[in-house]
């Protein structure tokens, strides 16, 4: 028998890995990208009334910037795609509305033929970025008066540079750290010295096609990298944060100390303030330790707890409650974005933080041979999935709440379980001694009633079922004997436990009634069968011809024969107790397995769909092997040794 298990659970391997692979590819067949479903020609945010930033960190935490099986993106060369991307970012609308109709002609200059395969390669048809191009271009001359036709090939020109400008800059966002260090090159190329460091907005002027260039490579950084520079550490203090937080407090000090906003402290003041930061860092709690520094601290010892970011006798503790203090009362970010009409201080500022950023983390950027041969498959959409359900940590729902997956299902599986065990005990003790009563009485009255009435049970769903008791028995117009939605009364949370669990099953009698009914009917028909076949064996007839009593031929030698065929029906059990009951959860309220699959599927929520389907078939893989293993205890002639040899 061990044998056997092993090998069923060696077989599990491959089967969760073509559950996987299938699933995802169903649910990758859904039209539509999610960001670009939200946002629109302008980068509007959706219907739901997120952000585009919203969307975009989701998606990005999802992993759908990714390719989806294979990562080729490591071993491509990004130059001129980075290059045209900043063209068509840094512009703004007017005059990339300018630029288009230019490329819109029918002979395009060669620079401008190459923009448009760019625009042709990251167009996946929903914005039709080259059929309206064309059609900006067949407007010219469509013979209506003249400042009309102007008018109308402006307002074209302007909305389709929006549409351009939203698509490249979720071409950015998808390529991400593949495509940086590319846009790097366009910064080291700029000449940033030349640039002047006034303080006065530029005049208007001419499109620069270099200083446009620069500002579209910073704009699609700002769309390549999440989170640039760190300004804290994280929960758990790690000493590699150390020199990327002191880089990014570095940057803002110096502006700081330009605008001559703090003060030297004083020595004696140092060290009343060391004992004060060594009685923070002795906080029970993370809340008290942000409270200390609310309370016992001032925004002028600011140039104290920089010193201690940047000393090397401080320990980690501390450089992180530094790093904490200087984010509560310096609220300055570093400059990385800027727009079109950007003034040049501020271009040369945001282009001499990035080249900082990217001399903080090269690291992120440099990838060695084999490193790129795993992530060629590791570092993919279905890669990522796949390692979450291994590990069993399935990441956080798509959905606005961002709740942990496992403490979602969870929740609902702690609902669900109750009722559906409930229903499971009433199936089996009600059904199967009916399918015995049955096939005793076979032909007689008692079997005939019985018979009728399970079949007129089997011929009502279950949610027909529920919304007669709900009509019947709920909503008073007939009685309102039973509670119409949830499991607890209002207050519950207050009874003691013995009521508390009075009004747990006073809610759940009609839920659990509607999931019997119908498979009761079934498992019922089943017993009669099983137990009318047991019944016409050999070696009943022999008992009887030995004496045995009717009773003990029934419990003694057919009962236990006659189960094989509804232990087969046991493996539906532990599937059914996951999954729960969609329209009865929904009928009756009950935030249960059911309900929150059907509302997942409807939200798209990714990593909850995949969890579900993923720790589902591990649930029926088991059954079925517990069903197997059921066997062997029902029946002694039932032997897996030989199925274990073979194996």
């Amino acid at each position: 028998m061990w044998s056997y298990i092993l090998r069923r659970l060696l077989l599990m391997i491959p089967t969760l890995f073509g559950v996987t692979v299938v699933s995802f590819l169903i649910m990758k067949m859904a039209p539509g990208d999610p960001v670009l479903m939200q946002l629109g020609p302008g980068g509007a945010a959706g219907q739901s009334g997120q952000t585009p930033d919203a969307y975009k960190i989701q998606k990005r935490d999802l992993k759908l910037d990714k390719p989806l099986f294979f990562n080729t993106r490591y071993f491509r060369n990004y130059a001129d795609e980075v290059r045209h991307a900043a063209f068509f970012l840094g512009r703004t609308a007017p005059e990339l509305a300018e630029a288009l109709r230019e490329m819109a002609g029918a002979k395009p200059s060669a620079e401008a033929a190459k923009r448009r395969r760019f625009l042709r390669e990251i167009d996946d048809n929903q914005l039709a970025l080259l059929q309206r191009l064309d059609e900006l271009a067949a407007s010219e001359d469509d013979g209506a008066p003249a400042d009309e036709a102007q008018r109308r090939r402006t307002e074209k020109s302007l909305r389709l540079a929006q549409a351009v400008q939203a698509r490249v800059q979720i071409w950015c966002f998808d390529h991400g750290l593949h495509a940086a260090p590319f846009a790097r090159e366009i910064l080291e190329e700029a000449n940033l010295e030349s640039l002047p460091a006034d303080l006065n907005p530029p005049e208007p002027r001419p499109v620069d096609p270099k200083r446009a260039l620069l500002i579209g490579a910073i704009r699609g950084l700002n769309e390549m990298v999440d989170e640039p520079f760190r300004y804290t550490f994280s929960r758990e203090p790690d000493a590699e944060e150390a020199a990327a937080v002191a880089n990014t407090w570095r940057i803002l000090w110096r502006q700081a100390e330009a605008a001559d906003a703090f003060s030297p402290v004083s020595p004696q003041r140092r060290e009343a303030l060391q004992a004060k930061l060594q009685d923070a860092l002795k906080a029970e709690s993370r809340l008290a330790m942000f409270e200390s520094l609310r309370t016992e601290f001032e925004k002028g010892d600011a140039p104290f707890f920089y010193d201690t970011l940047l000393s090397d006798e401080a320990d980690l503790e501390a450089k992180a409650v530094a790093a904490e203090f200087l984010r509560l009362y310096i609220s300055d970010r570093v400059m990385t974005e800027v727009g079109p009409g950007a003034a040049d201080h501020e271009l040369r500022q945001a282009a001499e933080n990035w080249l900082a950023h990217f001399e903080t983390y090269a690291d992120r950027y440099k990838h060695g041979p084999l490193a790129k041969a795993a992530y060629f498959i590791a570092d993919t959409q279905y890669g990522h999935m796949l390692w979450r359900l291994v590990s069993f940590h399935f990441g956080r729902s798509a959905l606005k709440t961002r709740e942990p997956v496992a403490t979602k299902i969870w929740n609902a599986f702690i609902v669900s379980a109750p009722l559906m065990i409930m229903a499971q005990i009433v199936i089996y003790l009600v059904a199967v001694p009916l399918g015995i009563l049955c096939a005793v009485q076979r032909a007689k009255l008692t079997d005939r009633l019985i018979s009728l009435g399970l079949y007129f049970l089997y011929s009502i769903p279950a949610f027909v079922a529920a919304m007669l008791l709900l009509l019947f028995f709920c909503y008073g117009d007939y009685l309102r004997i039973f509670p119409m939605e949830g499991l607890h009364s209002d207050g519950a949370d207050d009874y003691g436990f013995v009521r508390y669990a009075l009004d747990y099953l006073w809610h759940a009698f009609l839920p659990v009634l509607c999931l019997s009914l119908f498979s009761l009917a079934g498992m019922a028909m089943y017993s009669r069968t099983a137990m009318l076949e047991t019944l016409g064996q050999d070696y009943i007839r022999t008992a009887r011809a030995k004496g045995v009593s009717r009773r003990g031929v029934v419990l003694k030698h057919a009962l236990r024969n006659s189960l094989i065929p509804i232990v087969t029906l046991f493996a539906n059990f532990l599937p059914a107790m996951l999954g729960g009951s969609v329209l009865i959860e929904v009928l009756f309220n009950i935030p249960g397995m059911g309900r929150m699959s059907f509302t997942s599927i409807q939200a798209l929520d990714i990593p909850t769909v995949m969890a579900l389907i993923y720790i589902d078939a591990i649930v029926v893989m088991v059954s079925i092997l517990l069903t197997d293993i059921l066997y062997v205890f029902i029946d002694p002639r039932i032997s897996f040794q030989r199925q274990g040899k073979l194996g």
